[in-house]
């Protein structure tokens, strides 16, 4: 696949990372997550906190989606914060950068991202479960 930076075939599979597939950028060592990828990789509803404010809000890019070719968005990751990302505004992908993973991932937790631990309690608490003091009842 072609990687939006280097515009060569340089994005490849990289394997499962906390079960999502990682199309990793061997030259500049950007990563390409699909549509729903980042969401799941980081414990948020979405992608992006507000997809249709995010892409209404970037700038159109030279940079060519690798999964349909449309040309990327620039846009903050949240409003507000410094952290630029590239969307395609057709499937919706979503390219970082080299070191933009663990900013997203902390801006992710401040912006409606469940920790494990949390996550895990609201999961329980969906199937009927109770936590009481240390313990699980039902």
């Amino acid at each position: 696949m072609n990687c939006p930076k280097c515009q060569e075939d340089s994005l490849h599979g990289f394997g499962q990372v906390e079960g999502v597939e990682i199309d990793f950028c061997s030259r500049c060592k950007g990563i390409w997550f699909d549509a729903g990828e980042l969401a799941f990789y980081v414990e948020t509803e979405q992608d992006v906190p507000d997809m249709d404010a995010a892409l209404a809000a970037g700038r159109k890019t030279t940079l060519p989606c690798p999964r349909c070719d449309q040309h990327l968005v620039e846009t903050h990751y949240v409003p507000g914060e410094p952290l630029l990302v590239d969307i395609c505004p057709g499937c919706h992908g979503v390219f970082l950068d080299k070191g933009e993973v663990p900013r997203v991932e902390k801006l992710a937790v401040r912006f409606g991202g469940l920790e494990r631990v949390a996550r895990t309690v609201k999961a329980l608490e969906a199937r009927g479960y109770t936590l009481l003091g240390g313990g699980i009842s039902r």
